[in-house]
């Protein structure tokens, strides 16, 4: 008889104890992915700041984390809101494997419906200039790459000129 008033003391004072709170658990698929992903970039900023440390860059930080050393500035005027311009872009892995590269990429600024990160840096040159970026996955191709190209989740090394006309 004492046995089971001892086991059963034992087992209330077990479900009566609530588990103890954490700070922060995520509860939905949502929160989770956003947790992971804000962590990812985060991580990619760091190492992106590193590379360009490393490499001698002392970039200007554009919309995104892209991180862009400007090679010649021509000192003309910026490319405004919906300027058709033309482009030469080589994009590579940021450890400089080539991906793809296009001589005459057409494209409207602030209409470009590639990746991000071409668009913010066509805003950001003028005719003449010459810059090399470095740009965080979620700027490039993203999650996805591009299929025979670009790597999923892959940091980018983007070398973009536009010609004079």
């Amino acid at each position: 008889m004492i046995y089971i008033f001892f086991s059963t003391l034992i087992l209330v004072s077990c479900w009566s104890n609530p588990k103890p709170k954490t700070l922060h658990t995520p509860e939905t698929l949502d929160e989770v992915l956003l947790d992971y992903s804000e962590k990812r970039f985060l991580a990619e900023i760091s190492i992106l700041d590193s590379l360009s440390k490393s490499w001698g860059w002392q970039p200007d930080t554009l919309a995104g984390g892209i991180l862009v050393q400007t090679i010649f500035d021509s000192s003309n005027e910026k490319n405004s809101l919906s300027d058709e311009i033309i482009l030469r872009i080589r994009v590579k892995l940021a450890n400089e494997n080539l991906c793809f590269e296009n001589d005459s990429l057409k494209l409207i600024v602030g209409h470009y419906e590639g990746p991000k990160a071409i668009d913010e840096i066509a805003s950001f040159i003028s005719e003449g200039d010459s810059v090399n970026a470095l740009v965080p996955s979620n700027m490039g191709f993203g999650v996805k790459g591009l299929p025979g190209f670009v790597p999923p989740g892959a940091m980018l090394l983007v070398e973009v000129s536009q010609p004079i006309r």
